[in-house]
C-alpha cells in the first residue's frame, strides 16, 4: 500500500505582491518585512523578503500571531496597525 505525505505549506508572496494583495504601499510592506515586527511573519531568502500571507492579514487585523503567545501584556501596544492620536 502506498503512504502519502502530504505537506501544506503557506501562501508566501514577494514585498510587491503582498503590497498589491493588501492596497499598502510596497515601501510599507517593506519597513514592516525589515522590522522586529516584521519577523513574525516574514523570511528573508537571499536579499528577498517572503510573506506569509496568513500572518501577515492576522498582523493586519492586530490578532496574535504565536500560537505559544502568553496572555498579552497590558502595559504593551497591540500588534499591528495602532491609531495616531490626533490633537485638535
Amino acid at each position: 500500500m502506498m503512504q502519502t505525505n502530504e505537506t501544506n505549506f503557506p501562501e508566501m508572496l514577494t514585498i510587491d505582491q503582498t503590497a498589491k494583495r493588501s492596497g499598502l504601499s510596497a515601501y510599507a510592506v517593506r519597513k514592516l518585512a525589515r522590522s522586529s515586527t516584521g519577523q513574525a511573519f516574514t523570511v528573508r531568502v537571499g536579499t528577498k523578503y517572503l510573506i506569509n500571507q496568513e500572518k501577515f492579514a492576522a498582523f493586519l487585523n492586530c490578532e496574535a500571531l504565536g500560537q505559544d503567545t502568553p496572555e498579552p501584556d497590558r502595559r504593551q501596544p497591540a500588534a499591528g496597525i495602532q491609531p495616531v492620536p490626533v490633537r485638535l
